[in-house]
């Protein structure tokens, strides 16, 4: 009598095979998937940039609060959300004086867990208007 079929020893061959393909596969596809929520933070930290500018535009100062219904010359507040748009990233303000800011885009929940590009950065300054963007790596 033949049987058909596969033997126990043959499928516990398989489910290892497929257990190390997975455990090698997972974390690449992981970091690839963090690599490309970056582009989460660069927009939202190059539409602060702008709206930087326009602030300063109209008047003549640099804003150093996020969050209001509008743009505030008075309290120095710019109309601009503090989370970027999928929710990635928290911008904050820092260092803000007459010609330089500083704009900080952090990783939040499970995009906390890349951690090259945890915190990325945008310096502008008189010397450097377009903005100094750290680390470079994370913004290509």
């Amino acid at each position: 009598m033949k049987n058909k079929g596969f033997t126990l020893i043959e499928v516990m061959i398989v489910v290892a095979i497929v257990g190390i393909l997975a455990a090698i596969a997972l974390p690449s596809f992981q970091d690839s998937m963090r690599a490309a929520k970056r582009s989460d933070a660069i927009s939202a930290s190059l539409s602060l940039q702008l709206a930087q500018a326009k602030f300063r535009g109209n008047c003549s100062l640099y804003a150093d609060t996020l969050a209001g219904a509008s743009n505030n010359c008075a309290t120095q507040t710019i109309k601009h959300a503090s989370a970027s748009s999928d929710g990635y990233y928290v911008l904050t303000l820092s260092g803000v004086t007459g010609n330089a800011f500083v704009i900080t885009a952090t990783a939040q929940g499970a995009q906390a867990y890349d951690t090259v590009c945890k915190f990325m950065v945008i310096t502008t300054n008189a010397s450097n208007p377009d903005g100094l963007k750290t680390p470079a790596i994370c913004w290509d």
